[in-house]
């Protein structure tokens, strides 16, 4: 009697371990294994095992450490931008007077449609109707300033600073929902006492709302951080590899090198340094934020 209650709930949840090793365990044991080896997309069963060569060889190639650079860039600029404009528009539409009402929740299914859109339909979005050098949006407000017009995506100098727009265009609606929940959460009477005592909307908002909603943004900024990194769908919508290799994001690198040059050996070892590098960023923000939280 005791061993069925002991494995009645696993046969419950065997289902769903099986299908979890099939879709995860193996196929990352497979990668891995195909990272040391010498392999093309179109002989497969030609296979020489070079070790860790091919890492080796990533490391040395100018064009693998430009596209870190401007993963790095970009995923920092996706983050910044994502959590700061969701944290604002959240602190407008969270306060006394705007929470609640019809036009807050008009507001709040507007910003969440680039979110809830698919990342190509954003990325042609951006190309065909935001960025586009003769009619797009961008440049007609530039033009009614007296502005001349900028090809934002067919320029080396601009192209990686649209495509990081673009991006945290689409990620703003995640921080706002989280941000948005959090700041109505905080009881009404913590802020009315610090009104009372002559506290301006600046300083309730920085010295009362946002160490109460600080784990919020930790978490959020985290999503953030490990969803702007491994991101390629709007990249490859939006501008593709970029001019001069401008908006060449380490997802892109692993395509490029995956399908249009079938080296399948150095496209697995340029995802397991991405997933390295994100399993030590995670980590590393991980243990911050817990170290901040204790000093505090």
């Amino acid at each position: 009697m005791a061993s069925q209650r002991f494995f009645r709930p696993w046969g419950f949840i065997l289902p769903g371990i099986v299908l979890g090793i099939i879709t995860l365990v193996v196929p990352i044991v497979m990668g891995f294994r195909y990272s040391l080896h010498r392999i093309r997309l179109y002989r497969l069963s030609d296979q020489v095992f070079v070790g860790f060569q091919n890492y080796m060889r990533l490391f040395d190639d100018p064009l693998f450490m430009m596209s870190v650079r401007v993963t790095f860039w970009f995923t920092i600029g996706c983050t910044i931008l994502a959590v700061v404009f969701g944290l604002a528009i959240a602190a407008v539409m969270s306060t006394r007077g705007i929470r609640g009402t019809g036009a807050a929740r008009f507001y709040m299914a507007f910003y969440l449609v680039p979110f809830v859109a698919t990342q190509v339909v954003v990325g042609m979005l951006g190309r065909l109707y935001i960025w586009e050098p003769e009619y797009g949006m961008i440049n007609w407000i530039m033009g009614l300033v007296g502005m001349d017009p900028v090809g934002w995506l067919i320029s080396a100098d601009t192209a990686l600073l649209a495509t990081t727009i673009t991006n945290s265009w689409r990620l703003v609606p995640l921080a706002l929902l989280v941000f948005y929940a959090a700041l109505a959460t905080i009881p009404d009477a913590i802020v009315e006492s610090a009104e009372v005592d002559g506290a301006s909307a600046l300083t309730i908002f920085f010295r009362i709302k946002l160490p109460m909603i600080r784990f919020h943004i930790s978490f959020v900024t985290l999503i953030i951080l490990t969803s702007a990194f491994r991101e390629f769908d709007l990249v490859y919508a939006l501008s593709g590899l970029g001019p001069g290799r401008s908006t060449n994001v380490m997802s892109m690198l692993v395509y490029h090198m995956g399908l249009s040059t079938a080296n399948i050996g150095l496209a697995n070892a340029i995802s397991f340094i991405m997933f390295g590098m994100v399993a030590v960023l995670a980590v590393v923000y991980i243990k911050a934020a817990k170290l901040s939280e204790m000093r505090e």
